[in-house]
C-alpha cells in the first residue's frame, strides 16, 4: 500500500506566516547528551530560526527557499547551532543543487533509473537505528552497472536517501552512519570513477551536506578498489576522514557497529528485502516534498565570494598523496 504523501511546504523566502511545527527528539537513552552536544534548547532553537529566516529574507541571491522549522533545523543541528556555519552550509547546499542538477534534480523513486537501483539494493536505509539514534545506510557500490550508470547515478541515490530522511528528527540530532560494501567492485568500475569526480563529491560532502556524519565504513574492499577508497579520503576534510574505517569483512565490521542492525544476509535480524521495502515506502511518502526542492533557487551568476565559480572552492581536504591511506594486511 502506498503511504499517504505529505503536504508540500512553502518555498517563499518571506512567507506571510513561518511554519514552526517540528518535533523534539526522543527515544535513545543518550538523547539528552546529544542535545547538550548540539547546544540545543528551546530558546536557542527559537533564536537561531529567527536569525536564519532573517538572513534568507535579506540574502540578495536566494530567490526561493524553504523556511519551515523542519528544514532549517537540518542545518542548525548539523552545525551545533552555530548560525554562521549553518547559514554557510545552507548557502552551499543551494549552490550545490544548482551546480550539479544531475545529482539533485528529480529525486523521484518512480524514476526508472532510481527505481532500478533501489530494486537491486544499491543503497537503502536500515530499518533500525543504533543505540544513539543514528540513521544507518548500506550501499553495495559494486552493483552500479558501469555499462548503464555513472557516478552521477550513485550521487542521485545518495541524495535521494539523504533527502528522504532529511526531516527525521533523530537523524538530524544523532547523525548518520554509512556502510559501503565494495565486494562487487570490478575493473570495469574504474571507467566511471576518476580523481576529479571524487574531488567534486568531496566538495559537497565537506561543505554542503546538512547532516552530522558520524562514521563511514568500507567493507569487503578488493585490492583493486583501494585506490577509490584512498582517493576519496584524500579529498575529505580531516574531521570526516578520521571517522572513516576499513573492515576486511562483516565479522570485522561487527567490532565497530551493532551487527543486529544489518540485513539478515550479513548477520542481522531482518532480510535485506525488508530494509529495501521500508526505504522505498519512505521515498514514496516524501516524494512530493523532495520534488518540490527543485523549485528552490539561488543566483550564482555574479562575481561575489559565493558565486558559481567560488562557491564550493574552500574544500578542507588535503592534496592527493598526503592523506592517511587505508590498507589491507
Amino acid at each position: 500500500m502506498t503511504p499517504n504523501p505529505l503536504p508540500i511546504p512553502c518555498l517563499e523566502k518571506v512567507p506571510e506566516v513561518y511554519d514552526d511545527d517540528h518535533e523534539q527528539p526522543e527515544g535513545p537513552a543518550t538523547i539528552g547528551k546529544t542535545l547538550e552536544t548540539l547546544r540545543e534548547d528551546g530558546s536557542m532553537v527559537k533564536q537561531n530560526l529567527a536569525l536564519l529566516r532573517d538572513w534568507i529574507a535579506k540574502h540578495p541571491h536566494i530567490r526561493r527557499c524553504r523556511t519551515d522549522a523542519r528544514f532549517l533545523l537540518r542545518f542548525l543541528r548539523a552545525k551545533k547551532h552555530s548560525f554562521l556555519a549553518a547559514s554557510q552550509t545552507l548557502e552551499r547546499y543551494l549552490a550545490a543543487r544548482t551546480l550539479h542538477p544531475s545529482w539533485f534534480q528529480r529525486l523521484d523513486i518512480r524514476d526508472p533509473e532510481l527505481a532500478d537501483l533501489a530494486d537491486i539494493g544499491f543503497l537503502y536505509a536500515l530499518k533500525e537505528r543504533d543505540a544513539d539514534g543514528c540513521l544507518m545506510a548500506l550501499c553495495d557500490w559494486g552493483l552500479l552497472d558501469p555499462k548503464r550508470y555513472t557516478v552521477d547515478h550513485s550521487n542521485r541515490m545518495h541524495a535521494l536517501w539523504l533527502e528522504a530522511y532529511g526531516e527525521d528528527v533523530l537523524a538530524q540530532c544523532a547523525g548518520a552512519v554509512v556502510i559501503f560494501d565494495m565486494q562487487h567492485v570490478q575493473l570495469a568500475h574504474h571507467s566511471v570513477v576518476s580523481l576529479s569526480v571524487l574531488r567534486q563529491v568531496a566538495h559537497y560532502v565537506n561543505n554542503a551536506v546538512p547532516i552530522r556524519c558520524k562514521a563511514l565504513h568500507a567493507v569487503n574492499v578488493p585490492a583493486g578498489a583501494l585506490w577509490i577508497v584512498n582517493g576519496m579520503l584524500g579529498f575529505l576534510n580531516e574531521k570526516i576522514r578520521n571517522r572513516c574505517s576499513l573492515s576486511r569483512d562483516y565479522d570485522e565490521l561487527a567490532e565497530k557497529i551493532d551487527r543486529s542492525l544489518l540485513p539478515k544476509e550479513h548477520g542481522g535480524k531482518e532480510p535485506k528485502t525488508e530494509h529495501m521495502r521500508a526505504f522505498r515506502e519512505r521515498c514514496e511518502r516524501y516524494r512530493d516534498r523532495m520534488l518540490a526542492l527543485d523549485e528552490m533557487e539561488i543566483d550564482l551568476d555574479h562575481n561575489e565570494p559565493y558565486s558559481r565559480h567560488a562557491m564550493l572552492d574552500d574544500i578542507e581536504g588535503g592534496a592527493v598523496g598526503s592523506f592517511r591511506k587505508l590498507e589491507l594486511d
